[in-house]
């Protein structure tokens, strides 16, 4: 059985993402003072009295025209109250209520949803009384303040004793994170992953701005796909929105199990891609390159062998990266994602015994001795595997100082043509042994 889905969902700076972090227990929803800073759905794991669910936080209703981007934000928001399980309207207790608010209350109604009408920033005498005109709606409500805690108890346990009935337990399937500059078609790759479109797609460069996870099923299988802002130039990114974006990406970076970086392949390894790649590398994480829009591309100037050759030229660092070609917007070949992310996950866990490991280690001493140092031979004693994840290893040598990176680089490649670990990093510590 999987997670009770619950929603929030409300017009815009009424405090939604607000009372997503609370409940989520971290700042994960962008939060700042103007309207419409969540354009897309976020999603987040969350619990109560040891009660687990999947909380979402939606893009807000505006004031705006019936079209572009806006269209999309609502379509998101309809969509989500016909996935949940069950919603809760944020009204603002401030502002009063709204023709968007009846608007939203209207189509709830005509739902067959469990739905929790929170009323937010009450956090004083004076907007208790505020609440007047809400009783009319005729519905129970739960007056609280998600910014400093008051009245949120209560909705909790009320969620917890109509919706979460019974334990549920955690999904433990991969989470894949799709990251890549703005604009090199990240969230159409999703749409295609998922064979639905749960993405806002846009040509607009940094049309997503936060992450969204999304849970697709291949062949009976589950992933978790997440859907990252676009990293853009260090001068392009001086405001808190696009800063915080980054730092997502970072983050997300940091929890996933492999890691998608996605390429114009119409435009070839650029500079922000190769920093991409050393945030991959530098977070230990499994990888797979996508070059995308291949569809776009020249056949008689480019080919697979010339592109994945530019790749390993570029980025050096990550030459055991398998490469995929693709079209996001046309599907070709995009299921062969799942089969390459199966794999690179199963390296990244692979666990080598310490017997073989020391069999490998004294063909490749004998094939290789490390260079004297300061006169005295350099003696590798042992080598076991230390950890997964990625893989690391433990090297017993008499001479730390004397295990230079070109000979670390060399041991690597012995590993890998032995054992594999495609696609994902492998580390070496050294530890110093009389």
């Amino acid at each position: 059985m999987g997670k009770t889905v619950l929603a929030i969902i409300g017009r815009a700076n009424v405090g939604k993402s607000t009372l997503f972090n609370r409940i989520a227990r971290r700042r994960k929803a962008i939060i700042e003072d103007f309207p419409g800073v969540t354009r897309d759905r976020i999603f987040a794991e969350a619990s109560w009295e040891e009660k687990n669910f999947l909380l979402v936080d939606t893009g807000g209703f505006l004031h705006e025209p019936e079209d572009g981007i806006y269209k999309e934000v609502k379509k998101q928001i309809l969509q989500t109250i016909e996935e949940a399980d069950a919603l809760m309207m944020v009204l603002d207790v401030e502002s009063g209520l709204l023709p968007l608010d009846y608007e939203l209350i209207d189509k709830l109604r005509r739902s067959d949803k469990k739905v929790f009408y929170v009323v937010n920033k009450v956090d004083g005498p004076k907007k208790e009384r505020a609440l007047v005109d809400f009783y009319a709606l005729g519905v129970e409500l739960f007056p609280l303040s998600a910014l400093n805690g008051t009245g949120y108890p209560e909705l909790m346990d009320a969620i917890v004793e109509n919706i979460l009935e019974e334990e549920l337990t955690d999904a433990s399937w991969p989470k894949i994170a799709i990251v890549g500059r703005p604009n090199v078609g990240k969230s159409t790759l999703v749409n295609a992953l998922l064979s639905k479109e749960r993405m806002i797609v846009s040509p607009v460069a940094g049309t997503t701005r936060d992450a969204v996870d999304s849970v697709c099923t291949y062949y009976d299988k589950n992933y978790t796909i997440v859907d990252t802002a676009g990293v853009r130039k260090r001068g392009r990114m001086s405001k808190t929105v696009e800063r915080y974006s980054f730092m997502r990406t970072v983050r997300n970076i940091e929890d996933a199990d492999v890691v998608l970086l996605v390429v114009d392949a119409s435009e070839g390894i650029v500079e922000l891609d190769q920093r991409i790649a050393g945030l991959i590398h530098e977070s230990g994480k499994g990888a797979i390159v996508i070059f995308n829009k291949w569809d776009l591309v020249d056949k008689e100037d480019v080919s697979v062998e010339s592109i994945t050759q530019e790749l390993y030229n570029k980025l050096w660092f990550m030459r055991f990266v398998p490469v995929l070609t693709a079209s996001a917007l046309s599907k070709q070949r995009i299921t062969k994602v799942f089969s390459m992310v199966d794999r690179v996950a199963e390296e990244s866990a692979k666990r080598i015994s310490t017997h073989e490991l020391n069999e490998f280690l004294r063909r490749t001493v004998a094939k290789k001795e490390p260079a004297m140092f300061k006169k005295r031979k350099v003696k590798i004693f042992y080598i076991t595997q230390v950890k997964t994840s990625p893989p690391g290893f433990l090297i017993f040598t008499n001479k730390k100082e004397g295990i230079k990176e070109h000979y670390i680089r060399y041991l690597e490649n012995q590993l890998r043509e032995s054992f594999g670990f495609e696609g994902v990093p492998v580390k070496f510590y050294l530890r110093q042994r009389k």
